[in-house]
């Protein structure tokens, strides 16, 4: 199928021995054609599967309201809010809104309805999340369940759900490595009861807790999950993270920035240079491969690099327009990950007073890792700040979007032989697991207090490095800090589930562990007579997508 591009077309008009006109009138015709974009191989109609648009204030919003996922390559989960009559809850806080979301299994190609079933969420948070292999994470409040649809299918219920995570506090962010292994849980204190949404604490009042676990895939639908570490910040932020390590930012002046790659074991693996502005906010997309945004000229991350664990840069690209709300779907098996940027009219949008002429659409772009190669350009309907309107298939092979009253889906090229061959080259050089987030946590290299006895033990020789940025995402600065009396509260306990008799005995000391574990502070840049302060696990400057306060980051 052919692939959308830009064609620099200069028609030499007098060489030729058609008329101009005609020529001027095929040009314009050709340009018009291209412009429709792509043709879906596979269009469903979502109207009779009971979908009801959302309305555009909460898209435009950040709200959570539709969710597009593969299943598997053959089957696709839609879930979308209903308008449904609600039952009164008697313990219903004030602050809840509460909605109703249906969840569709669907077959490919046919759009053949598998499976339905409907949720009661309380916000308009995300409440999905794909966890790889088929296997899904449902957030009902605070308290996360794991389903797989198609295992449960054969059992006569294809959403029967597993208890997974629990937790007394509120759940502000979800985060996953590309291929799941790794998930990033922050909780703040649990909002007051009689607190009204607008009227929420300073930032700085509610700390943030940060948990790690490591996630095992085991046969069927089951999930392992394994408490590895917490800390303790004043906001939430992205972490680019997986289960082997995590990007450090180094400052090394005149806006040069380098990254290293830190293994939980203390190895570190210097990488690529990045000529930058602002400071760049990386994502991994796969275990050795990872994206940054920069600036040129400006503070607007309008620069994408992409690099590799091997130190080398491999393509670089400006991108021209405005935009916010970036979002991603990962395919890390075929070397290949989906953008999508929702278009704004001025580089300044206001969360608290938008509308919709503000925006100018959204695109989503499907990209060959190695070499940036753009397989797919297409744009959604209606605009999904949150995004979740859009899927890239396990295999990369294709491409679902929710497009006005249709769901899409696109077909990508296949791979050429010399991307199969990068493939195999990220999959060899990504990073073994050599140890566990808590030992970084547990030895100050998350969470530094900048104390001259607290010791670093991968921190290079001095002189190799310059001084790491410090990585805290933070509205107001670049630096948070949480006060150090502040006792460490209750961590997230993983549930059991089926499996409580066995596991409980090699699961519970796990569990603990994060409780236990010492406050820390988050400090900002060192001064001179300050020793070097290790790297956090944030991004600089990077806000998390499900906090309202901060979806307006376009980074």
């Amino acid at each position: 199928m052919p692939v959308p591009c830009i064609i620099l077309a200069s028609p030499r008009l007098r060489k030729t021995r058609w008329p101009r006109l005609v020529v001027v009138a095929l040009f314009f015709v050709t340009n018009c054609m291209w412009a429709k974009g792509p043709a879906p191989a596979t269009r469903i109609p979502l109207d009779p599967l009971g979908f009801q648009p959302p309305l555009a204030q909460f898209m435009l919003a950040g709200s959570s309201m539709l969710t597009v996922d593969y299943v598997d390559s053959d089957h696709l989960l839609l879930t979308y809010s209903t308008k449904k009559l609600l039952k009164r809850l008697s313990d219903c806080p004030p602050a809840d809104q509460d909605r109703v979301v249906d969840g569709v299994l669907l077959e490919l190609p046919s759009g053949k309805v598998l499976a339905r079933t409907s949720w009661r969420t309380h916000d308009h948070g995300q409440y999905l999340w794909n966890l790889g292999r088929g296997r899904f994470m449902l957030r009902i409040r605070n308290t996360l369940t794991t389903f797989a649809p198609m295992v449960n299918l054969a059992k006569g219920d294809a959403f029967a759900q597993r208890p997974f995570i629990r937790t007394e506090r509120r759940i502000g962010g979800v985060l996953l490595s590309p291929d799941a292994d790794l998930m990033i849980l922050e909780t703040m204190d649990p909002r007051p009861s009689d607190q009204v949404l607008g009227d929420q604490p300073r930032e700085e009042d509610k700390p943030v807790q940060i948990n790690f676990f490591r996630l095992i895939s085991l046969n069927g639908a089951d999930i392992d999950v394994h408490a590895s570490g917490a800390l303790r910040s004043r906001v939430t932020g992205r972490i680019p993270a997986n289960s082997a390590g995590y990007i450090a930012i180094l400052d090394d002046g005149r806006q040069h920035w380098s990254f290293d790659f830190r293994s939980y074991g203390g190895k570190i693996k210097e990488l690529a240079a990045f000529d930058s502005t602002c400071r760049p906010s990386p994502m991994l997309v796969s275990r050795s491969e990872f994206i940054a945004f920069g600036c040129h000229l400006s503070h607007t991350p309008q620069i994408l690099g992409a690099f590799n664990l091997r130190g080398e840069e491999m393509w670089e690209q400006t991108m021209t327009e405005n935009y916010v709300s970036p979002s991603f779907s990962y395919a890390p098996g075929s070397g290949r990950f989906a953008m999508s940027r929702v278009l704004t009219r001025s580089s300044l949008v206001d969360s608290d007073s938008f509308s919709p002429d503000m925006f100018g659409g959204q695109e989503i772009t499907v990209y060959q890792t190695d070499s940036g190669r753009q397989l797919l350009h297409v744009d959604a309907a209606p605009i999904a700040r949150a995004g979740q309107n859009f899927s890239l298939s396990p295999d990369g092979l294709s491409l679902a979007v929710v497009r006005s009253d249709a769901l899409e889906v696109y077909r990508l090229p296949e791979l050429t032989k010399e991307e199969r061959k990068a493939v195999q080259m990220a999959e060899a050089s990504a990073p073994q697991i050599d140890g566990d987030p808590s030992m970084v946590l547990s030895s100050g290299n998350g969470d530094s207090t900048g104390s001259p006895e607290r010791s670093d033990p991968s921190t290079p020789p001095a002189g190799t490095r310059e001084q790491p940025a410090p990585a805290a995402a933070d509205a107001s600065s670049s630096s948070a800090s949480v006060a150090g009396s502040t006792p460490t509260p209750p961590a997230p306990v993983a549930d059991a589930g089926p499996k409580a008799e066995a596991q409980t005995s090699s699961t519970s000391a796990s569990q603990q562990a994060p409780a236990e574990q010492k406050p820390s502070d988050i400090q900002g840049d060192a001064t001179p007579d300050q020793p070097r302060r290790p790297p956090t696990l944030y991004a600089p400057g990077e806000k998390h997508g499900n906090d309202p306060a901060h979806r307006d980051d376009p980074r």
